[in-house]
């Protein structure tokens, strides 16, 4: 039986409306958009059937005048959704999800090292489309080591620059999963060095840090300089056999050998038990900020962010139970947090909860805007990486 959809739109003076009424109408019209995109994949996919990928394509260029790369983008979406997830182009007409979850549906249910369109449909339903596309790299997929995913993106690697019409210019790379992140544990190091030299009252932006951070990378001419970057490899320890099984990166990722034998030449190895000797993970008062050891496990146990799968070295270690409230920097009281979660949890009442299995994740509280007197808090999707 076809859904039915019924789109009701219309205009209201918004200038006129309280708080709670305007977040009910931008939920409405959220929802409406998505079922409009729903529908426009519908049609695509069915004029693409009639005659070619190319014709649809031209439709919308010359009837929406929509941009080459973005009317190629939607027609192929279409027409995968179509072909191959039917559940998730039906979920879009119903506005359940956005055409952002869809395009992480396609970019990865199925693959032979992830779960099915079913699983990640369910996900998609109940977290917002950038977290879908980080969970669905770390917490659904199965648990495999195949290395053919590796090579692919290795095949895949590209980069390019492309001057604007202004004469800026804008740069673009397509990493495979080992390169990418050590160009991230760089990077992220060296817009660190650059946070530090920065005065008090400075007025440079994340995003702008970042820009500073990769020409110096990049051109080696600056005067910055960054603490080498750390690339952590978890590996389990057989003591009977003396050997180590299944490396992998803190975000799940395995290692592949080729990979691992250039890397474990160098390597520091970290015994991981809870009291390692002469490590300390329990520093009560003694001292606020987390130690190095500390942070290698917090990497290794949280895999990052715990609100939003952000890469480690792009985290903070935060006090559950607060510094300023007697917290002690030990290693069940602290939790990886990216400085946009960290920002919800001390500043908008968002919650650290421990589930099963030692893991932590953030919640909203019941209130999501608070009353804080004067200044007004408002809650939005972000991007931790890019809101540092």
């Amino acid at each position: 039986m076809e859904p039915e959809v019924a789109l009701c739109v219309f205009r209201e003076n918004v200038g006129e409306l309280s708080t709670e009424v305007l977040d009910d109408r931008i939920e409405e019209l959220g929802r409406a958009r998505s079922q409009i995109e729903g529908l426009l994949a519908e049609a695509l996919a069915e004029r693409a059937a009639q005659s070619t990928r190319r014709a649809a394509t031209g439709v919308l260029r010359e009837r929406v005048l929509e941009s080459a790369g973005r009317a190629s983008s939607d027609v192929k979406l279409a027409v995968s959704l179509s072909e191959d997830f039917p559940a998730t182009l039906e979920a879009l007409i119903a506005g359940e999800i956005t055409s952002g979850h869809a395009r992480v549906i396609d970019r990865v249910a199925g693959k032979p090292d992830y779960r099915s369109e079913e699983v990640v449909l369910g996900d998609a339903k109940a977290v917002p489309a950038d977290l879908l596309s980080r969970y669905a790299l770390r917490r659904e997929r199965v648990e495999v080591r195949d290395y053919t995913k590796y090579q692919q993106q290795r095949l895949d690697r590209r980069g390019f620059m492309a001057q604007e019409p202004d004469g800026s210019w804008m740069m673009f790379a397509h990493f495979d999963y080992m390169a990418g992140r050590r160009v991230s544990m760089a990077w992220a190091k060296m817009a660190e060095a650059f946070r530090r030299e920065e005065k008090p009252d400075s007025k440079v932006t994340y995003l702008q840090r970042n820009a500073d951070a990769l020409v110096q990378l990049i051109t080696r001419d600056g005067p910055q300089r960054a603490a080498p970057a750390s690339l952590l490899i978890i590996s389990e320890y057989d003591s009977a056999s003396g050997e180590f099984g299944q490396p992998r990166l803190d975000d799940g990722q395995p290692v592949p050998p080729e990979e691992l034998a250039r890397l474990v030449a160098d390597a520091d190895v970290y015994a991981a038990f809870a009291d390692a000797d002469g490590q300390p993970l329990w520093l009560g008062r003694s001292q606020r900020s987390a130690s190095l050891t500390q942070r290698i496990m917090l990497a290794a146990r949280d895999g990052g962010c715990v609100g939003c799968k952000a890469p480690s070295e792009r985290c903070e270690a935060h006090h559950i139970q607060h510094w300023s409230d007697n917290g002690p920097t030990d290693i069940d009281n602290l939790a990886m947090l990216c400085p946009g979660c960290h920002h919800l949890v001390h500043d908008c009442n968002w919650q650290i909860c421990r589930e099963p299995l030692g893991r932590y994740r953030i919640k909203a509280p019941p209130d999501p805007f608070p009353d804080y007197g004067t200044t007004t808090y408002k809650l939005v999707q972000h991007s931790p990486v890019l809101r540092n």
